[in-house]
């Protein structure tokens, strides 16, 4: 997957709102729920929290929105609410690589195409974090250690342990990955030295980047990326990993078209303000490309058949 330009990004968002559903007469004219499948203070959680705010802000509904952590199962008991909830527009839920490869490698009975997709918000890049005072200054210092390093991310099977696992693939590092519930965990456990580094996107880390406390070392683009520029590619480094996130929204089963394309017309409206932009978008590094409807649902059968491939090679398909 390419890590676009910002300016690009921008570009993108403007065309894909072009067109996008007018917001539908009095929708929602109940209060809401915004399900984040991971706990407190990950990426999950700081999205829905930032559009349940800017919403309310920007007088895009006149509703409560109450986000609620579903966490346990890599996303799995999330998808379990959501699923209990069919036919109603009210729930929203965050989803970004789990949302895939839980189905993929555990028997939960629920996948991507049961549920009705709505946007996806944006891409971003995986980086690999360590604690500053480790004193590791590149890849080959990490390398040099020649011992069994331990890895923290979130969710077996997630891309930041398909990162890991293309790591010890190209570099023949013996690498042990620790999935945490979220985020969060990710960082208190590099905080306190419990891991030796994580791979993460930039949003739950970027305080700790930018107070020195965490340093990255190499990020999963194909060029080096504005908001980062001293951080090299992990293929500057010899190892040729190039695989971002995504991030987007899903609703519940069995809603109709006319309430999908509510939903689609109450969130496009949001990305376009300047708030989003400057609130999330930014201090996240997100690229917004923006894809809704159809042409989302038609990327996350793609993404779908990019990660049974992967994850059929590290022997990890539960089905």
């Amino acid at each position: 997957m390419t890590f676009l330009s910002k300016a690009a990004g921008i570009a993108a968002v403007s065309l894909a709102l072009v067109g996008a559903p007018a917001l539908a007469e009095g929708f929602p004219d109940r209060p809401m729920e915004f399900v984040a499948g991971y706990g407190p203070g990950g990426g999950h959680d700081t999205m829905l929290r930032t559009m349940a705010r800017l919403m309310e802000q920007e007088n895009i509904v006149d509703v409560p929105i109450n986000v609620v952590n579903k966490e346990g199962g890599s996303s799995a008991v999330a998808m379990g609410y959501l699923n209990a909830r069919k036919e109603s527009p009210y729930y929203l839920m965050s989803i970004t690589s789990s949302h895939i490869a839980t189905p993929l490698t555990s028997n939960i009975g629920l996948n991507y195409a049961d549920f009705t997709p709505i946007a996806r918000i944006g891409i971003d890049p995986e980086l690999l974090v360590v604690n500053t005072a480790k004193g590791y200054e590149s890849l080959a210092d990490l390398k040099a250690e020649g011992r069994m390093l331990n890895v923290g991310g979130t969710a077996t099977g997630s891309i930041e342990h398909i990162v890991t696992m293309q790591l010890a693939e190209k570099t023949g590092m013996e690498l042990n990955f620790i999935p945490f519930q979220g985020d969060g965990e990710v960082v208190t456990a590099l905080l306190s030295n419990q891991i030796d580094f994580a791979i993460t996107n930039p949003g739950p880390v970027s305080d700790y980047l930018s107070s020195d406390k965490f340093k990255a070392l190499a990020i999963s683009t194909e060029e080096r990326i504005d908001s980062l520029p001293d951080v090299p590619t992990f293929s500057e480094q010899g190892a040729d990993i190039k695989i971002s996130l995504f991030r987007g929204l899903t609703a519940a089963p069995g809603i109709s078209d006319e309430e999908r394309d509510a939903l689609i017309a109450m969130v496009t409206k949001l990305f376009e303000t300047e708030a989003w932009q400057k609130e999330y978008i930014e201090p996240n590094a997100v690229v917004p490309l923006v894809v809704t409807g159809q042409e989302f649902t038609d990327y996350l059968a793609e993404t779908e058949a990019v990660y049974r491939e992967t994850l059929g090679d590290l022997g990890m398909l539960g089905n």
